[in-house]
């Protein structure tokens, strides 16, 4: 599959998390539930309680779901289930899918689950969002409108994204991909055991891992900058390592599309600036926008006492 051109312009990629990220189906075999049966029964119990008019915390709706549906179950053993949701298992392809995604995107989650469920969701997937929002925050349930244009309101607000520029993916085509669509959003559908096979959507990815490879093609990126800088005088070194970690590195990671900012010291006194751009758009828009400023700033600080030299490379490129 070619990268269509509009993945160019994405600077944020959320996620719906139980069925997309976190294989939900396997983890609810634990209280039994496994025929196919079972699980529309839980579903349509789940949705039930999460569009009536009381809002009800998403454990809550996990138990009594749960109890209906098998209720020859011990209260102790489905209460630590749905207490514990958030630590089932992960798909095999969303940990390395998210961890490199970071390094060219904003990534986030919006997820029908408590707080706790989402922390621990976040220490298995081994990830850091740029913004998770969860139903709890909302006191309302995708795929209702309330939950739905309050996540618009709150993913714009919080990542300064632009919703032409914000994909959402899911396995689902009720609860994400359309009120997502609806409201102007990309929408991206993984293909996941339980979930839909089918969606209108702008995209259909078979795992995570095709996405990331499209992603990758239409940014020719993660793309990283170092610049090393040489400077025998002793004092001007200080006084510069100082200036780039308190001033210079502080502003590049305020810069849209700078991923990461490092300083490294060599063993041989040498700064070396360290600058992850997601793509070659993010980096041509600091180079048009911003690289002239930074390089003046440099110049009326340390004149010629310091030579820098600057080198780019591609990481991860496909072979």
């Amino acid at each position: 599959m070619t990268a269509p051109d509009w993945l160019t312009d994405i600077s944020l990629i959320t996620f719906d998390c139980f069925g997309t990220l976190l294989d939900w189906r396997r983890g609810l075999e634990r209280v039994d539930i496994t025929s196919r049966a079972d699980f529309e029964a839980f579903e349509a119990e789940c949705l039930v309680l999460q569009k009536a008019d009381i809002w009800t915390s998403y454990a809550q709706i996990l138990k009594r779901a749960i109890a209906k549906t098998k209720p020859e179950l011990r209260p102790a053993v489905v209460g630590l289930f749905a207490d514990d949701f958030g630590r089932m298992t992960a798909f095999p392809d969303s940990s390395r899918a998210l961890a490199t995604l970071r390094d060219m995107v904003q990534v986030g989650v919006l997820s029908n689950c408590d707080a706790n469920h989402q922390l621990d969701a976040i220490a298995g997937l081994h990830v850091a969002w740029d913004v998770c929002i969860t139903s709890q925050e909302l006191r309302a349930y995708k795929p209702t409108d309330r939950a739905w244009d309050a996540i618009l309101r709150m993913g714009v607000a919080r990542t300064a994204v632009p919703r032409d520029a914000w994909l959402h993916v899911s396995a689902f085509q009720s609860y994400d991909i359309s009120p997502a669509r609806a409201r102007g959003l990309r929408t991206c559908l993984v293909q996941r055991l339980g979930g839909d096979e089918k969606a209108a959507c702008d995209l259909t990815v078979t795992g995570l891992d095709e996405l990331v490879e499209l992603v990758r093609e239409a940014k020719h990126g993660p793309v990283v900058v170092e610049i090393e800088n040489v400077c025998t005088d002793a004092a001007v070194r200080e006084r510069l390592g100082a200036w780039l970690v308190s001033d210079h590195l502080a502003a590049m990671r305020d810069i849209a599309g700078v991923r990461d900012a490092r300083l490294v010291e060599r063993d041989d006194g040498a700064l070396v600036e360290f600058y992850n751009f997601g793509g070659t758009k993010e980096l041509e828009n600091y180079d048009a926008h911003f690289a002239a400023e930074h390089r003046s700033a440099m110049r009326d600080l340390f004149g010629a006492t310091v030579n820098r030299t600057t080198r780019q490379h591609r990481l991860r490129a496909k072979a």
